[in-house]
């Protein structure tokens, strides 16, 4: 599709460097023309004062006249001739330039579909994937003659598992999309502690672990939006969760450094691959794919924390621990003080 597409912009691109081309030769050579007649015409009259003053009678045509006459339509050839093969260097150039052109032109718009497309991709088979786990325990389930109450309610339940893991995927994908499309949320002066107040309890209604984290933080005055920034807190402790081991902490503090405050989220578990950390936080990466296979989730949510960083002008990063483990951390700005 985008070869075809860069084959109509090229010729496009050149017809509007042929139509320049043109134009510009075009003027040159009735500039030139023009003034070559007028120097002509000039000569011609002084030429024709002499004569007339030395023979006594004027002369409209002399050898001299047809020999300028004759160097006019020489140059006027030459002119046209010079004029035809400017504009056919002008194509010969003109093809790789407006081909290299139309492929930069271009290269925004098809990385951003083969982005598209990934993500559909992807996104498609990560909302398969539950569905087809639910699928298959319901048939096994049912192919059972007897279950007991208890068999019931843990199926129940497994498929509640599914259907909240769906449930957050979903969640996150409009989530995304709504930053996409330019959705503006308000930001304003608000207290560090809030934030992690507002997130602790928001993870508290998914996850049981939330006794795990070990919180420190700096209660001060930061520029942001409440909601968004403690979902990037939520996601980061998602994260934590499920890749560190179980029943170990998770500490999560909030420090001052001038202007910026800085939130971290700081686990025990594998850390993060040097080669991963430039991609961590793109949409549908997971480091480590084989063990990844193994952690419930979608990829999503480092992508989806890294819009909602950008929509309140704040940063991310990522960094290994010394003793193992990872802390990812969210940097805002300091709300100034009026």
């Amino acid at each position: 599709m985008f070869k075809s597409a860069r084959v109509q912009l090229t010729f496009f691109y050149l017809i509007a460097i042929v139509f320049v081309s043109s134009l510009t030769t075009f003027g040159i050579r009735i500039v030139a023309q023009n003034a070559f007649e007028h120097k002509n015409q000039d000569t011609r009259g002084e030429i024709s004062q002499l004569i007339r003053e030395q023979v006594g009678i004027p002369l409209f045509i002399s050898p001299v006249q047809k020999i300028q006459q004759e160097q006019d339509a020489d140059a006027q050839k030459q002119l046209l001739e010079w004029t035809i093969y400017f504009n056919i260097l002008a194509i010969i150039i003109g093809v790789p330039i407006s081909y290299w052109f139309a492929g930069r032109t271009l290269r925004p718009i098809e990385d951003a579909h083969k982005l598209q497309v990934k993500f559909a991709s992807d996104a498609s088979h990560e909302l398969n994937t539950p569905l087809s786990v639910m699928r298959t325990e319901n048939e096994v389930f049912l192919r059972q003659k007897s279950f007991t109450e208890a068999e019931a309610r843990n199926q129940i339940v497994s498929n509640l598992e599914e259907v909240q893991r769906l449930e957050l995927l979903t969640n996150n994908l409009l989530a995304l999309s709504d930053t996409n499309q330019g959705g503006k949320i308000k930001l304003s002066s608000i207290k560090s502690t809030d934030v992690i107040n507002h997130a602790i309890s928001q993870f508290s209604k998914v996850y049981s672990e939330s006794n795990r984290i070990e919180t420190s933080i700096d209660d001060h005055k930061i520029f942001g939006n409440l909601e968004s920034l403690s979902q990037i807190i939520v996601i980061f402790l998602d994260n934590a969760v499920k890749y560190s081991p179980k029943k170990s902490k998770i500490s999560l503090t909030g420090k001052q450094h001038k202007n910026i405050f800085i939130f971290s989220v700081s686990d025990h578990g594998p850390g993060v691959a040097r080669m991963d950390m430039p991609l961590i936080f793109e949409r549908l990466y997971r480091s480590d794919m084989s063990r990844s296979n193994k952690i419930p989730g979608h990829g999503l949510g480092l992508a989806l924390a890294k819009e909602i960083a950008n929509a309140n002008q704040a940063g991310l990063s990522v960094s290994n621990n010394a003793d193992g483990g990872a802390t990812f951390n969210l940097i805002v700005n300091v709300a100034k003080q009026v």
